[in-house]
């Protein structure tokens, strides 16, 4: 059965928060903060973001995009290196990532990425 809490957001943005409460219960990995710069791009097109949270299977980013759920880009992480993802939602200015690599193999880099922040 579809959670009700996945149904939009209303005016006010209480159908949101809930969907963000929900998501947070059902997460498999734990985020760290982290607040670290970074860079996303989208084709030819990049722009700065503030990485909010991580974990091995995704990220939360601030930056001003409007982006459409599916969408593919790369996060760069500077000496890190570079992340593919996809978005998993987009909303005022906030962008849930998904990674595409295997969360085992992002497992290090969240554990660096969380101590240089």
């Amino acid at each position: 059965m579809a959670s009700p809490f996945l149904s939009g957001c209303d005016a006010d943005g209480k159908n949101a928060a809930m969907a963000d409460a929900f998501a947070l219960n059902r997460r498999e990995h734990k985020r760290e903060s982290t607040g670290l710069q970074a860079r996303v791009t989208v084709g030819d097109a990049s722009t700065k973001c503030t990485i909010e949270d991580i974990s091995p299977g995704g990220a939360q980013i601030i930056a001003s995009l409007d982006m459409s759920k599916g969408r593919h880009l790369t996060l760069n992480l500077g000496a890190f290196g570079d992340v593919s993802a996809t978005v998993a939602w987009c909303r005022k200015g906030r962008l849930g990532l998904k990674f595409v690599a295997d969360p085992e193999i992002m497992a290090e880099l969240v554990i660096a990425l969380a101590h240089a922040g």
